[in-house]
């Protein structure tokens, strides 16, 4: 989606469909995703194959830590309802890159590409810099270590 010039967060961006949890969807951010699709698409739950969470990404904002939850499928129809979000638009995976996008969509797009197609794992992304430039730091969910 080309972000409406509008919008207050990220004008003009390119951006994946996506949105916020409502407070009934806090532990269920699956729900939110369907239901974010739904109303910036049209496209319903059956549209969709092998919906999948593939990463959350944790970064700051000002004095909050925000949390993404990025999830993946495949469309089996490609008519979408327009809104007041922006322009949707179906784009070829070599032409992403030439897009205005936002360093996180970024870096998941060539983070997926590269190998998020050949993985079921999750990955948490955290946003740092080196030399003045954003870079994202991945960690498969299940290496995580609890610790007592």
């Amino acid at each position: 989606m080309k972000r409406s010039i509008n919008r207050k967060f990220a004008p003009g961006i390119w951006a994946g469909v996506g949105g916020h949890l409502e407070p009934n969807e806090i532990n269920r951010p699956q729900e939110a995703c369907l239901r974010e699709i739904f109303e910036e698409t049209g496209i319903k739950e059956e549209d969709l194959e092998n919906l999948k969470l593939k990463y959350i990404v944790l970064r700051r904002s000002k004095d909050e830590i925000r949390i993404q939850y990025v999830y993946f499928a495949y469309s089996k129809i490609r008519n979408v309802i327009q809104t007041d979000e922006g322009e949707l638009f179906w784009i070829n995976k070599e032409e992403l890159f030439e897009r205005d996008l936002s360093t996180t969509t970024k870096e998941i797009l060539k983070h997926y590409i590269e190998y998020g197609y050949n993985t079921y794992d999750v990955l948490v992304g955290t946003v740092s810099a080196k030399d003045n430039q954003p870079i994202m730091n991945w960690i498969p969910v299940q290496d995580w270590e609890v610790k007592e």
